[in-house]
């Protein structure tokens, strides 16, 4: 497989304006050109100006005819790819379809006709991925009935009224079993975070959605599969595998258009702190720089990855009970969200929302401090979040070796969208056994590019963080 770079146009692109330019040289004739009205919108989004991602994908997904079904885009996260998704379908949205759609209700049985289906890992980003679509979407659109819906389980399913439909692979293909949702205008296919979304889906459930639109060749359809890690071989193979019954040795159906968008991370400043031996001394160390941390900065946003959940909320009693962060404590500024057990709620509706509400919340300053699990781990977007930490290094499952992928979905949670960031690993002996010290820095030295990795002391790392916000500051003004 070549890869393709496609970076000749990335010098061109420095503003939307730019952008829209640049596509009317790429498809003269396209009746729909990147309109001023999408442009204030990402704008008024704040999203002033395309990301490099942004600036490498879309001349090439926003021209009308393309070769090739499947486009694969490799990019660390954080850098801009569910954007560069986006804006493809509603660039595309012909508002005729408003019209065919609320028509082809009147066609018996109740059925509906999504322009666009998004597949995602975990039911934590449906409801970000709809409010990034409305962030995006002209308020002219929207106000002539343009609807992005996300389905999670447990939802009634007489309400879907989606032009653009989000969904976990086993919600979206029942709904396509029991026909409730007509596949025949689909135009685009998301895989969202498309490595964990696959290798978690082990009924091979984004296979069998994909396999639907094999039954004709309606060239309508493109599928845009985002993610960090899976190489692009290795995803192709696995399409070929799967769907190679039904198109037996067409290597021009299963053609790819590769974007491999590789940065150094040196925009995220990371440390980590070997000096607890035993589990008390590393709570102690994480409310020391908790404290510390807002005595310096009054609107700091800290997020706290845990191993264990029960770990994570029974750290979370522990420090709600600590005299030293009363003043946290009275201000409500900590919270926790976890995968929970569906039977703490009284149905998979109110844990949605429930888990909503905090990620809100969290969202909105009102609390500073979120103690998660992996849960927060993918695609969640939190811009003002400067400082991440780990309580423990993250492992796999069962044989507790380092997981990098855990790792920097972790830290990515800070220094998104070229911000900067800081990331502290707070390592413990009895936590930790299998991951000394030495194995934790070398391993991150020589699998992470351009890694800045400090061993913690505290003056440094203060030193560091007060760059971080000041540099931030200056730059979002």
């Amino acid at each position: 497989m070549q890869q393709i770079d496609n970076l000749e146009y990335v010098d061109q692109v420095n503003s939307w304006l730019d952008l829209s330019n640049l596509l009317i040289k790429l498809a003269p004739n396209q009746q729909k050109q990147f309109t001023k009205e999408l442009r204030d919108k990402l704008k008024s989004g704040n999203y002033l100006k395309p990301a490099p991602i942004q600036k490498m994908v879309l001349p090439f997904l926003l021209q009308e005819k393309t070769e090739e079904r499947f486009v694969y885009i490799k990019s660390p996260t954080g850098t801009g790819k569910t954007l560069a998704f986006i804006l493809p379908i509603i660039f595309f949205f012909d508002q005729d379809y408003i019209q065919q759609y609320y028509q082809a209700q009147q066609d018996g049985p109740v059925q509906y006709y999504p322009f666009a289906i998004i597949l995602v890992a975990t039911h934590a980003l449906l409801a970000q991925i709809q409010k990034d679509f409305i962030g995006a979407t002209p308020d002219i659109l929207l106000k002539q009935g343009f609807k992005v819906q996300h389905f999670d389980k447990g939802q009634d399913e007489s309400v879907i009224m989606g032009h653009v439909i989000c969904g976990v692979p086993q919600t979206i293909l029942k709904l396509i079993q029991k026909k409730t949702i007509n596949l025949k205008n689909v135009r685009f296919i998301v895989v969202d975070e498309a490595d964990n979304t696959i290798l978690n889906d082990k009924s091979q459930k984004v296979i069998q959605i994909i396999s639907k639109f094999l039954e004709s060749n309606n060239l309508r359809w493109k599928i845009i599969s985002c993610g960090a890690t899976m190489e692009v071989n290795e995803l192709k193979q696995l399409f070929i595998k799967q769907l190679g019954e039904k198109k037996q040795g067409d290597e021009e159906f299963f053609k790819f258009k590769y974007f491999d968008f590789q940065i150094t991370l040196d925009n995220i400043y990371h440390y980590y702190d070997s000096s607890a031996d035993k589990e008390e001394d590393m709570l102690k160390q994480m409310v020391s720089v908790i404290k510390d941390t807002f005595k310096t900065f009054s609107e700091a946003q800290i997020m706290i990855f845990f191993n264990a959940k029960s770990k994570c909320h029974e750290t979370k009693l522990l420090l709600m009970n600590d005299p030293l962060l009363k003043f946290l404590v009275e201000g409500n500024c900590l919270c926790e969200i976890i995968q929970d057990n569906i039977m703490d709620y009284g149905s998979a509706e109110e844990m949605r929302k429930a888990q909503q509400k905090i990620v809100d919340d969290f969202k909105n300053g009102v609390y500073k401090i979120m103690f998660c699990s992996d849960l927060m781990g993918r695609g969640m977007n939190f811009r003002k979040v400067r400082l991440v930490i780990n309580y423990g290094a993250p492992r796999i499952k069962p044989d507790g070796e380092f997981d990098l992928r855990r790792y920097n979905q972790r830290v990515g949670r800070t220094g998104r969208m070229e911000d900067l960031g800081v990331a502290l690993t707070i390592l413990n002996k009895s936590l930790n056994s299998d991951i000394p010290e030495i194995k934790f820095t070398d391993f991150l030295q020589s699998e992470i590019p351009g890694l800045i990795l400090k061993k913690y002391e505290t003056t440094d790392f203060f030193k560091q963080l007060k760059e971080v916000y000041t540099k931030t500051q200056q730059k979002q003004k």
